[in-house]
C-alpha cells in the first residue's frame, strides 16, 4: 500500500513565517488535511498585534473546513490551572499538544503524516511514531511545493517574511528521509497540481 500524508503544523514558527510573506495558503496546495494543535494556533495568535496573528486568524477562518484547530486535554488542562492560579503557560505547551494530536489523529493503516515544525526540538516527536511521522521544515515544505510547479519560488517566500522582520531557519530534512517518504510527499504534491489542472 501506497504512503498518504496530511499535515499537521506543530509549532508556530510555520504559521508566523508564511503568515508574514502573506503565504498562508500554500499550506493548502498539497490539497491534504491541515492540522493545527489548539496549543501551537493559541501561541501564534494570542497577542493579536504580533506579526503575523491576524493573519492567521483570518485565514483559519476562511479555510475551517479545511484547516482544524485540532482540540487537546493539554492545553484544555493548562488554560484551567491558569485560570485558578495564574502563572505562565508552560514552555513545552505546544510540544505536548502536538504529541497528544500526533497520536489521536487518525491516520489508516500505512498512511504517515506530515509533521510541519522549524523548532529544534521537534525531532523528540517523532520518538512517539516514527513509523507514521514525516517531519519536514517549512523550507522542505516550500522546496517542494517549488519542485512539484506548485510556486514559483521559495528562495522568494522566505525573502519576503525577512522584509516584515520574519528571520525564518532555511535548515531543511529532506535528505536524510528515505525515498518512499520523498516519494509519499511528491505525489501528495503532484496530485493536487493534476486537479487544479483539471478544473
Amino acid at each position: 500500500m501506497g504512503i498518504e500524508v496530511a499535515v499537521i503544523v506543530t509549532d508556530a514558527s510555520p504559521l508566523i513565517t508564511l503568515a508574514a510573506a502573506q503565504s498562508l495558503d500554500y499550506l493548502l496546495y498539497a490539497s491534504l488535511p491541515v492540522v493545527v494543535p489548539d496549543a501551537v494556533f493559541y501561541e501564534a495568535t494570542a497577542q493579536v498585534d504580533r506579526l503575523g496573528a491576524q493573519e492567521i486568524i483570518d485565514w483559519q477562518r476562511a479555510h475551517a473546513e479545511t484547516v482544524r484547530i485540532e482540540p487537546t486535554e493539554v492545553f484544555k488542562n493548562e488554560i484551567l490551572r491558569l485560570s485558578r492560579t495564574g502563572g505562565r503557560l508552560e514552555r513545552d505547551l505546544g510540544e505536548r499538544a502536538a504529541v497528544e494530536a500526533i497520536r489521536s489523529f487518525p491516520l489508516a493503516e500505512g498512511e504517515r503524516a506530515i509533521l510541519l515544525s522549524d523548532d529544534r526540538d521537534v525531532e523528540r516527536i517523532v520518538i512517539v511514531d516514527p513509523r507514521r511521522i514525516i517531519l519536514l521544515t517549512t523550507w522542505d515544505y516550500l522546496r517542494q511545493l517549488e519542485q512539484g510547479q506548485r510556486i514559483q519560488s521559495a528562495e522568494a517566500v522566505i525573502a519576503t517574511a525577512r522584509d516584515r522582520g520574519r528571520n525564518p531557519p532555511v535548515a531543511g530534512l529532506w535528505d536524510r528521509h528515505d525515498p518512499e517518504v520523498r516519494d509519499a510527499v511528491r505525489a501528495a504534491i503532484e496530485r493536487a497540481h493534476e486537479r487544479k489542472a483539471d478544473k
